[in-house]
């Protein structure tokens, strides 16, 4: 079961990066949509969207990679993943395709690039038709507190046993 899995990757873009996601923590990539506001939402956390009868809240990576807020344009679409702490979608500039990366060619990230919290987020780099993928640990670079509360923000309680 694990043949090659293991070093393919969601290959998405935000402003002018490419980064990938381990095909395995990837449950669908959707069309962007409007995500429905949670009141108190922690920062960096675009709302909730219902996908297939599953609330899930959708996060603004670009804010958290680079700064600079999420603006969804067409090509603009949703990763949903699945971390240690259940689905979340990513807001992405565009999700094009699953490429292999063969784990022989990761990079470590350079060090002093990166802020020491942004850094764990990364697992490696890999060059890939001359341009550079950042490998992303979804777990790391998306902590379940950062988006548990706008599942939770509402006053209907929670499912949680």
């Amino acid at each position: 079961m694990g043949n090659g899995l293991d070093n393919r990757y969601v290959i998405f873009r935000i402003g002018a990066e490419e980064y990938g996601l381990p095909v395995t923590a990837v449950n669908s990539i959707i069309r962007y949509e409007q995500a429905t506001p949670v009141p108190r939402a922690p920062q960096g956390v675009l709302g909730v969207i219902n996908l297939r009868g599953r609330v899930i809240p959708v996060v603004d990576l670009r804010l958290r990679f680079s700064a600079t807020p999420f603006a969804p344009t067409p090509g603009s679409r949703i990763v949903v993943a699945e971390g240690a702490a259940g689905p979340v979608g990513l807001a992405v500039d565009s999700a094009s395709e699953v490429a292999e990366l063969p784990a022989e060619e990761v990079r470590p990230v350079p060090e002093g690039v990166l802020s020491i919290e942004t850094q764990r987020a990364f697992t490696g780099v890999v060059e890939r038709d001359g341009s550079l993928v950042i490998l992303v640990d979804l777990d790391q670079a998306v902590p379940r507190s950062e988006y548990a509360g706008a599942l939770t923000s509402d006053d209907e309680g929670s499912d949680d046993v």
